[in-house]
């Protein structure tokens, strides 16, 4: 049987409606209330050679990471694949998936004779041993030290359970009945959907099926290859840097489009270390497909196509590409979400270079998701017990704004595309943990100032209550280097976590603290972080700042300093002094471009360099004022006045300036001492000839 593009675009979508009900099965069967509230679990088909077909549930990065995880199964198992093996595998090093908690559950699909198809599940299970309760361990300083790990092992060999394998694994993990119950729910999703398939595959043939996703996947790949050929051609950068509390471990970026080809190269970043937040280059790749499908190939499948159609270096023995025994309980955090971030915004120079880009709609700021914030604890729970669990309310930051809109209140995502991680309703964390929460809202200040600002941040505070004492770990990132903003936006405000005692003590930790103490009665309150902002905050509408303060977000005179509003009568005569002191206080810049012709540059037709920078010919131009900035193929800010501002100790911002105006072109998030960070090289720019 062939299939022609309505049976095909039909097969996308039972592909799509078995993820589904997978993913529902293990919603309805697990226990764990990070499963079943938070819906931190996926469901993931591949093919029969392990490649990416679809993807269903909260957790998109788990899909590309199923990849790892079959073949990991194919190197442990090769031809001792049967049908009716369930296997598990947890091992980031060997065959695993995003870290050791992520469990991913395996099943194998035959037809005909032969396998044809892959179920993937996995979940965040609520412990895997190691020494931390939870397994979330920031002391580790290795591997061993983290988890019991396992590479893809049979848990059910032709449909009889092999209690061996179980009985090792249950006998290695701190409340080993919450663990079975989940992982016997991931396995429960693994039978539903092999079943779907089978009946699939018997229903229009192995062959055609195989085709069938063969077909998808290039398909798929042709058309994210579409739409990298309209970026302009030509090198983008942009640093980040991970945090560990007080130390900084740089990622560079640098991306290079060429044709229906585009490459994130993360050559330079910092050497694997003895911290938990080391990653993989598999999971670099996942988590930057993820981000990329919320920009290009909106209405594309997430599959092995998609990932084909753009390539990721990452360093052996790098933070981003670690080797054993290098910890990596956090691989899939921090670290790895600072490396899709800075390769997201070069993605959003290139686009913002790219008049034909049919990106540029959703043109935003950085985003959020390395400024997350969890917790876990340990101790004696509401019946009497030890108990574990893990707390994500921090995940609720604020996210980038957009070019056209302010960012999302609780929500690192400002473009929607997968669902993603979900708070428990305070009542359910309560009723299940000796907490009390005290409150739980939007935070106020200024935060991410520009013409649109960026998302809020949650603030919370709970309190033990029913448990003598709990232990727990922070895990988070950006205590000390805020969310940057583009276009002249300002940065978000950066995480913070204190510990309040009933005297009214407060003591505060860093985002990566594991092993603090809170006895009855004593409080964890956190602030997470805020996005950065979009354009200069001296072009808010008035009626927008207006709005700010009378909601309580900000002040009346924070209305005043940043966005130069007085409120009391809509006056905007502060952002003239406003601008003229940026002038004053800036250092002069790194260049005086040479003179043009006005006459000239005005009839030199124009193209997007960056935001708010334009290039007429090989000229570089302030499109507010047309101020000349550079000439090609220098970088375009040298011509800018520079603002310099510290913002915490070794991290500054660094704003360029339009010299004509004083209006704010670009915002640099560094730390102290580091070259610019950012780089905008369109070809037609960097490969001027007059």
């Amino acid at each position: 049987m062939q299939l022609d593009n309505i049976a095909l675009e039909v097969l996308r979508h039972q592909l799509d409606a078995v993820c589904g009900e997978g993913a529902a099965t293990i919603k309805r069967t697990a226990v764990s209330p990070l499963v079943v509230e938070g819906g931190d679990y996926s469901c993931t088909l591949l093919d029969g050679k392990g490649q990416l077909l679809a993807g269903g549930g909260h957790i998109a990065y788990h899909f590309y990471a199923a990849t790892n995880a079959i073949a990991g199964v194919f190197t442990e198992h090769g031809d001792h694949i049967h049908d009716g093996d369930v296997f598990l595998a947890n091992d980031p090093h060997r065959g695993g998936g995003l870290h050791a908690q992520d469990v991913f559950i395996m099943r194998p699909v035959f037809a005909e004779g032969r396998l044809v198809a892959w179920v993937a599940n996995s979940a965040h299970v609520v412990d895997v041993g190691g020494m931390q309760p939870g397994s979330f361990a920031p002391s580790a300083t290795d591997c061993f030290q983290e988890a019991i790990r396992l590479p893809a092992v049979k848990i059910i060999a032709q449909g009889v359970e092999q209690r061996d394998t179980w009985n090792i694994l249950l006998n290695n993990v701190r409340m080993p009945h919450l663990v079975e119950m989940d992982i016997r729910g991931l396995t429960a999703g693994v039978d539903v959907g092999a079943a779907k398939l089978q009946q699939l595959a018997e229903r229009i043939g192995a062959d055609a099926l195989q085709e069938g996703f063969d077909e998808l996947n290039r398909r798929t790949e042709m058309a994210v290859r579409r739409e990298i050929a309209l970026i302009e051609d030509g090198c983008y950068r942009s640093t980040s840097w991970a945090e560990w509390n007080d130390e900084r471990f740089r990622i560079p970026c640098t991306t290079t489009v060429e044709g229906d080809s585009i490459r994130f190269d993360f050559t330079g970043t910092a050497p694997q270390t003895t911290h938990f937040f080391n990653s993989k280059e598999f999971i670099v790749k996942g988590k930057i497909g993820v981000e990329l499908q919320r920009l290009i190939g909106r209405d594309l499948p997430l599959n092995q196509g998609y990932y084909e159609a753009f390539d990721v270096h990452c360093p052996e023995g790098s933070l981003l590409n670690c080797t054993h025994p290098a910890p990596v309980g956090a691989a899939h955090i921090i670290a790895a979400h600072d490396a899709s971030e800075a390769a997201l915004r070069t993605f959003h120079q290139a686009v913002a270079a790219s008049p034909g880009s049919p990106s540029r709609p959703y043109l935003s700021s950085s985003q959020t998701m390395s400024a997350n914030s969890v917790v876990t604890f340990s101790g004696q729970g509401l019946s009497g017990a030890t108990d574990s669990w893990i707390m994500i309310d921090g995940t609720a930051v604020g996210s980038p704004a957009g070019n056209d809109r302010d960012g999302t209140d609780f929500n690192f995502y400002l473009v929607g595309q997968q669902s993603a991680i979900q708070t428990n309703d305070v009542e359910v964390s309560e009723s299940w943990y000796p907490i009390r929460f005290e409150y739980r809202r939007r935070s106020s200040g200024v935060s991410g100032a520009g013409r649109y600002r960026g998302g809020c941040g949650v603030d919370f505070a709970f309190t033990v209550d029913g448990s003598p004492e709990l232990t727990g770990a922070s895990i988070g990132g950006h205590g000390h280097i805020p969310m940057p903003g583009t276009a002249g936006g300002a940065p978000g405000r950066p995480t913070s976590i204190e510990l309040h005692d009933p005297d009214g003590g407060v003591t505060p930790i860093g985002t990566l603290t594991q092993g603090f103490s809170l006895p009855e009665g004593h409080s964890y309150a956190v602030k997470a972080a805020g996005g950065g902002g979009w354009g200069d905050p001296l072009d808010r509408e008035v009626a927008a700042v207006q709005k700010d303060v009378e909601s309580g977000l900000i002040s009346a005179e924070q209305a005043r300093e940043v966005y130069g509003v007085d409120v009391t009568d809509g006056t905007t005569s502060r952002r003239a002094e406003l601008l003229r002191e940026r002038l004053a206080k800036a250092s002069p810049a790194a260049i005086e471009p040479s003179r043009v012709d006005a006459d000239e540059l005005a009839s030199t037709p124009a193209l997007p360099l960056a935001p708010g920078v334009e290039q007429r010919g090989g000229v570089a131009v302030s499109a507010r004022s047309g101020a000349v900035l550079a000439h090609a193929p220098r970088h375009w800010s040298d011509g800018c006045p520079v603002l310099v501002e510290t913002v915490a100790e070794g991290v500054e911002t660094r704003s360029y300036l339009d010299p004509a105006t004083g209006h704010i072109l670009h915002t640099e998030v560094a730390t102290a001492g580091e070259p610019r960070s950012f780089e905008s090289s369109p070809l037609r720019w960097s490969a001027w000839t007059s």
